[in-house]
């Protein structure tokens, strides 16, 4: 038995026969006459009486009519849910983004989208955009906001934003009082630095050695927002996204020092499995998110 077993068997006992049922259907006579004798020998009964011009359910047709009518609804009923953004309470997806694009990022958008949808529940899976990554491979994840550049064959990404990421010092350090300082100085300062593998990590470590300077590493961590406080602090000095420190900066707690001949900036941006499909829940978010930094026409292309 199948749904268009069904559909042929509800549309025979609805117009009283089988030529009529084809009509209404678009289809040959003799694919309702072959369908409904197969929906006939799956279920080893015989549903229509057909020893008079018009054809008449037999008992177990009756009875099988109750039960094709209500999966018709039940049918129609999931085919418009599926296509509603608003989807049950106890439903909902999972998406990733590095702890900046939650913090400075996010907030207004989602705020708007689940405002708009109450209903809908959200799980956001803050960490590093490597392990944002895995869970976009092993389908843990529908999307991810990360730092860029990252390439993969099976994930396809789009910036969002650039986001420099300046070398910044303590109020009381030595560098605050000077506009910019050479390469060839930062080789003696004690660095707190992003994890080694992560893409801003892997940023600064490419422009420093492209001055021929290696940095020393006193602190890795992986939150922008700890890095701060301890250069605020004067445990050392860091190169982190302006996003973060754009606050600091302002207030004094900060100071941005150029680093001649050098400049550092990620990009933050969106990442998805390649060929995967977004239903109206999530295209909505994902629309709404294009459409707040001027990619939405981008987007469109990209993933139709």
């Amino acid at each position: 038995m199948n749904l268009h077993h069904l559909r042929y068997f509800l549309a025979v006992t609805r117009t009283g026969g089988f030529t009529s049922a084809a009509r209404s259907l678009h289809v040959t006579q003799p694919t309702v006459s072959t369908g409904v004798s197969e929906l006939e020998s799956s279920l080893g009964v015989r549903l229509f009486n057909r020893d008079s011009r018009r054809v008449d359910l037999t008992i177990e047709g009756r009875t099988l009519m109750a039960y094709a009518v209500q999966i018709e609804e039940l049918l129609e009923e999931a085919r418009e849910r599926l296509h509603r953004p608003d989807t049950l309470q106890d439903e909902g997806f999972r998406f990733g983004a590095i702890d900046a694009a939650v913090i400075y990022l996010l907030p207004d958008i989602l705020r708007e989208y689940m405002g708009a949808f109450p209903l809908i529940e959200l799980s956001a899976q803050v960490a590093p955009s490597r392990y944002l990554v895995e869970d976009l491979l092993k389908n843990r994840s529908e999307f991810a906001l990360i730092s860029l550049p990252f390439t993969h064959p099976k994930i396809e990404t789009l910036s969002l934003v650039t986001d420099e990421m300046p070398l910044v010092v303590g109020a009381d350090h030595a560098f605050a009082q000077r506009s910019r300082v050479r390469p060839q100085e930062l080789g003696a300062e004690a660095m707190i630095l992003f994890p080694e593998g992560s893409v801003s990590r892997k940023i600064v470590d490419e422009r420093l050695a492209e001055t021929g300077v290696s940095p020393r590493v006193v602190m890795e961590m992986r939150s922008p927002e700890a890095m701060r406080k301890l250069v605020e602090a004067g445990v050392g000095v860091s190169f982190l996204p302006r996003m973060t420190v754009a606050e600091s900066l302002e207030s004094g707690l900060l100071a941005e020092v150029a680093v001649t001949g050098v400049r550092f900036s990620r990009e933050i941006g969106v990442a998805w499995r390649r060929g995967r499909y977004f239903g109206p829940a999530i295209r909505h978010l994902l629309d709404a998110i294009f459409q707040r930094f001027d990619r939405f026409d981008e987007w469109r292309e990209r993933s139709s």
